[in-house]
């Protein structure tokens, strides 16, 4: 072969330096990896809370006031039903939203006793308490997180004494046995007194 044929025939590559730089590479990705999942395991550090005015003494009024107006929002985030009961002692309807119920429910009755005359049923049997009737006609468990309201159609003063005893027992029990609030509301509307007006200015 000559000198020319030989300086023509190229050295085949080196395989050592090919297998270090991918080596190289490899070890770099690994690398690389377990650096985003222990970055990843690590847990992120707590957020420091929020840093409050120190508390004050508030006077009895102001507690009045926002203990008022918390009771207030948390009655108007509730649903609320609506117990319309006749002076005769009868649940005679139920409102629970655009639902409206007709019933002919007693919730009194009389009484052997001639000195009582009647008896409100409620005190006589769980099943007949108001609110029990109501979780029955809505097809619900109980009353927990409702507003019941009792409607009467006559003054508090004018109903009879065994009805409105019994339903304040009632708003009792409700909570108690129903996890419901119960309010019992006279239809006495409350007469606003007209603002005065001022003095006309006499004439000259």
């Amino acid at each position: 072969m000559s000198r020319r044929d030989r300086r023509s025939v190229q050295a085949p590559p080196d395989l050592t330096s090919l297998l270090d730089v991918l080596f190289i590479l490899i070890f770099a990705a690994l690398i690389r990896t377990a650096a985003v999942q222990q970055a990843a395991a690590k847990p992120a550090p707590p957020v420091p809370p929020p840093v409050l005015p120190p508390p004050v003494k508030l006077e009895s009024q102001q507690l009045q006031a926002r203990a008022l107006s918390s009771l207030a929002k948390e009655l108007a985030s509730r649903p609320y039903v609506i117990a319309r009961i006749a002076a005769t002692g009868t649940l005679t309807e139920l409102e629970l939203g655009d639902k409206l119920t007709k019933l002919t429910t007693p919730l009194l009755e009389h009484s052997p006793d001639p000195d009582v005359g009647l008896a409100y049923l409620g005190d006589r049997a769980e099943e007949l308490r108001i609110c029990r009737v109501i979780s029955t006609q809505l097809n619900v468990a109980e009353l927990g997180g409702y507003l019941v309201v009792l409607a009467p159609d006559k003054h508090l003063a004018d109903l009879p004494h065994a009805l409105y005893e019994g339903l304040r027992r009632d708003i009792d029990r409700c909570l108690r046995d129903q996890q419901a609030l119960a309010v019992l509301v006279d239809p006495t509307l409350e007469q606003t007194k007209p603002e005065p007006t001022a003095p006309k200015p006499e004439a000259p």
